[in-house]
């Protein structure tokens, strides 16, 4: 009795993983000044706040002695006193400068959110990569089992046939490993199918982050160049009043303030870009800003 040997059918995997990149934007410097003359002890009112800058007097009024305090601590002495009926005023006005850095944030923070969806996204997907991989590894050795089985099944099925051996029970017992192993290559074949269909879905999706990726790296470019760094009068002393036109968050405004508060004083600006007095807002840490050797060595010029 003649039993047939079987061919192993193994299908093909693939899958393309691109790369990806991020998109960046920029901040922009900001502030220019004038200087007047030295003064030691100025007392002060908040004047006019306008209401879309959504900040209250008392607001106002916390964040100058904050500001006045980093002098006080310098020179030892209340340089700054809050004085309702004082001539010397602090005004916040809002105007095209403030509606811009409005818009800014606003655009920033759209961007931000657009990043963080992308980058969630490029994570999820990394995780379905490694996850792919690892079946794709696992079909493989699934594919060598059975290839070899094939193999000692088609050996044994030669030796067989070669002894021209008649009996009925080893020849049903070919034919139900036949059977078994036709049913594992069917069923093999059936997980690559769906094993490819996953990473063809999976490849889709990555083109598609990959598309709202350059969409991403496009509107960060947009945004820069409506945006573009620049220098405008962020603050301004006259010697009568401290006029406010912009500020992007509070510990930007008492910066400011506490910069204004300088020339108040009668101090120029510095050529330190890490300073207080610096003309341009760049290296300087907003939310914990101290005075730098280059601010101190004003005071000292001036007390």
């Amino acid at each position: 009795m003649r039993v047939h040997s079987l061919a192993c059918l193994i299908a093909c995997l693939s899958m393309g993983i691109s790369q990806f990149s991020n998109a960046q934007s920029n901040s922009h410097p900001v502030d220019t000044y004038q200087h007047k003359s030295p003064q030691k002890t100025v007392h002060y009112r908040i004047a006019e706040i306008d209401p879309r800058f959504n900040l209250s007097q008392q607001q106002v009024l916390e964040l100058t002695q904050q500001a006045a305090k980093l002098w006080e601590q310098e020179t030892g002495q209340q340089n700054f006193i809050y004085d309702p009926q004082a001539e010397f005023s602090i005004n916040l006005v809002f105007d095209e400068r403030q509606q811009r850095s409005a818009e800014r944030l606003q655009g920033l923070d759209q961007l931000k959110q657009q990043q963080k969806q992308w980058e969630t996204q490029n994570q999820q997907l990394k995780q379905a990569k490694d996850e792919l991989q690892k079946t794709t590894a696992l079909i493989a050795t699934k594919q060598a089992q059975l290839a070899t089985q094939f193999q000692q099944y088609n050996a044994e099925v030669q030796r067989f046939n070669q002894s021209r051996s008649s009996s009925q029970d080893l020849a049903q017992q070919f034919s139900q490993r036949q059977k078994a192993l036709q049913q594992q290559s069917l069923a093999l074949q059936h997980e690559v199918q769906e094993h490819n269909q996953r990473t063809q879905q999976l490849n889709q999706h990555i083109q598609n982050l990959n598309q709202n990726n350059q969409q991403l790296v496009a509107s960060a470019s947009q945004f820069n160049q409506v945006f573009q760094p620049h220098l405008f009068h962020k603050g301004h002393f006259n010697g009568k009043q401290i006029l406010i036109y912009e500020f992007s968050s509070i510990n930007d405004l008492r910066f400011t303030l506490a910069h204004e508060f300088g020339h108040a004083l009668g101090l120029e600006h510095t050529n330190d870009p890490s300073s207080l007095m610096y003309p341009v807002i760049q290296k300087q840490n907003l939310q914990q800003f101290a005075l730098t050797d280059s601010d101190k060595d004003l005071v000292k010029a001036i007390y």
